[in-house]
């Protein structure tokens, strides 16, 4: 018997150990490199879909700035590797997004003023803006990721309206610019508190503060200073030009007719946008808050967006219209007070929130005044409504001084025969022989023009005008000027012409049902024609097709001795 050792085994178990150790060093190797090379790639898909959710952050505050509708949006804070048999994942990538104190957005030189008119075309509004700095403290909504393995990720920045992604290296937009559209301005600004870190999905829900339902013209301050507005922002002058420029917004040369920055300076904590002169700017503001204390707003001023008449007539009752405006523009609701020194006025009624309607019945001729203001008297007889001392060019105060005329005797016109006692001029039937007028879009798109004959014997001066129609409830436009359609209303006759301009903001608008006077008065000849337009007949911001609609329109003469003049139409297509 052989005794001698077996050592075919060996070669087995050698085996088996440079096997295990090739096993050992493959996965170490595929822990060391292909994990985190597909987690790197788990967390560029991620980081791409934040960078989308933040966009629809945006979308969603610009929407709440507009209308006030809210419309939540999920931001995917961090994300989840696959699953893996093996090899082993480290923790699950997350991310935070928090709320940044930006600093002022500041508003210079900016009156509100139309410039292409000579006169002051808002003595109420332009109590606030008068060309004093108008600061508002906005925030900055910032998403930081926090991953194992992709290298360099940015850091994703909403402010201002922009998005962008902020890397070491510099800084890459990934919207336009909302700022800046030709003439108009809008400014959001962003509010609250909000710091959420994690790897789930949170609920950005934008809430309005401050909605821009108010747009203010405004232009460069008469002591000479241009409009800018002061961006806190950390992107510098050129990423800002850059914006400006793809929008068309920019025009350092002064070549374009509808771009009107012509400069972006960087300052110490962001950049300074400069206007043109001699531009009306229309102006729009809002405030939306994420988080916690997104705060409120309270009144800043008082406007008049219905003046009372300059020159009533005794003993007859005209309305006026006030509207209570936080710093933003926007009505938002007060306690407001009117008193007249001569008459008593009954308390206003709501016609929206912040928005007043007041009736004043004129007194026996002579001068008066009418003072309205949302303060009390105990802040000081300045804003004491009955108080001699009562200062209207304070902006929370609307002062009226009216004049009035007698109902029985003076007035325009040529005379007459020297008062020999026939009927008084006027009345329904003055006018005659009405023809309507095509006019620009036409009727279905609320612009309204027709003709009326002098019937009378004599001749007649308009001083004031008033509508009603059941088809529409008031008359805007925005175009600017004076001439025909470029206001609310316009009268011609015999070469000579005059207007009815409400104002250019989109809450500046016509009310039907009122009386008012007209920028000058217009004399209609006798045997000669009156032309009138309108434009545009709304149903709140909306154009009323007024085809097949009745309208009545009533004129009211300088003469106290005439009687106002009716008259009524179907609109025809």
């Amino acid at each position: 018997m052989d005794f001698r050792g077996d050592e075919r085994a060996v070669t087995v178990q050698i085996g088996a150990v440079l096997l295990l150790g090739f096993l050992v060093v493959t996965l170490s190797l595929y822990q060391a490199t292909v994990v985190p090379d597909q987690n790197s790639q788990v967390e560029f898909q991620h980081n791409q879909r934040v960078q989308a959710d933040m966009q629809e952050v945006r979308n969603a505050i610009l929407g709440t700035a507009a209308t006030e509708s809210s419309a939540p949006v999920g931001v995917e804070l961090g994300t989840r590797y696959p699953s893996r048999v093996v090899a082993v994942n480290p923790a699950p990538p997350s991310g935070s997004l928090s709320t940044t104190t930006l600093g002022n957005i500041s508003i210079q030189n900016a009156e509100a003023n139309d410039s292409t008119t000579a006169t002051a075309d808002y003595p109420e509004t332009d109590d606030f803006w008068d060309g004093t700095p108008r600061n508002y403290t906005t925030t900055s909504l910032v998403y930081q990721p926090n991953y194992a393995n992709f290298q360099n990720a940015p850091t994703t920045v909403y402010e201002n309206g922009v998005v962008y992604n902020r890397f070491r290296s510099g800084n890459l937009t990934l919207t336009g610019q909302p700022v800046v559209a030709g003439s108009r301005i809008s400014l959001i600004v962003l509010s609250g508190d909000l710091s959420r870190s994690g790897s789930g999905t949170l609920t950005v829900d934008p809430r309005a503060v401050s909605v821009s339902t108010r747009t203010v013209s405004i232009s460069n301050d008469s002591d000479g200073g241009d409009v800018s507005v002061v961006l806190p922002s950390r992107l510098d002058n050129e990423t800002w030009e850059g914006l400006l420029d793809q929008s068309g917004q920019y025009d350092p040369d002064n070549s374009s007719d509808t771009a009107h920055v012509y400069a972006v300076e960087n300052r110490p904590d962001g950049v300074e946008l400069f206007f043109e002169p001699g531009v009306t700017y229309q102006l729009k503001l809002s405030k939306v808050g994420v988080g916690t204390n997104i705060g409120t707003t309270e009144p800043a001023y008082l406007t008049s967006v219905d003046d009372l008449v300059e020159q009533p007539f005794e003993d007859r009752t005209y309305p006026f219209v006030v509207e209570s405006r936080d710093r933003y523009n926007n009505p938002v609701p007060a306690n407001v007070l009117a008193a007249s020194e001569r008459t008593s006025i009954p308390n206003g009624v709501t016609v929206e929130p912040g928005r007043y309607r007041y009736q004043y019945t004129a007194p026996a001729p002579g001068d008066d005044w009418v003072n309205i203001t949302y303060r009390r008297a105990a802040d000081g007889d300045e804003y004491n409504v009955r108080s001699t001392s009562f200062d209207g060019s304070l902006p929370e105060n609307v002062q009226y001084t009216p004049e009035i005329q007698s109902a029985a005797g003076g007035g325009g016109g040529d005379g007459g025969d020297g008062g020999s006692g026939g009927p008084d001029p006027g009345g329904d039937n003055a006018f005659g022989s009405l023809s309507q007028q095509s006019f620009s879009g036409g009727p279905d798109q609320g612009y309204v023009k027709f003709t009326v004959t002098n019937q009378e014997a004599s001749s007649l001066t308009i001083e004031s005008i008033s509508i009603d129609s059941d088809g529409a409830n008031r008359i805007f436009e925005q175009q600017g000027g004076s001439d025909e359609g470029n206001t609310e209303m316009y009268l011609a006759s015999d070469g000579s012409s005059t207007f009815y301009e409400s104002g250019d903001s989109d809450g500046d608008y016509y009310t039907l049902g009122n009386t008012r006077q007209l920028s000058s008065s217009i004399t209609v000849n006798s045997g000669s024609d009156l032309t009138v337009t309108f434009a545009q007949f709304r149903n709140g911001g909306s154009e009323a097709n007024m085809e097949n609609d009745q309208v009545s329109v009533t004129f009211y003469y300088s003469d106290a001795n005439a009687d106002p003049t009716t008259v009524t139409f179907q609109v025809q297509p």
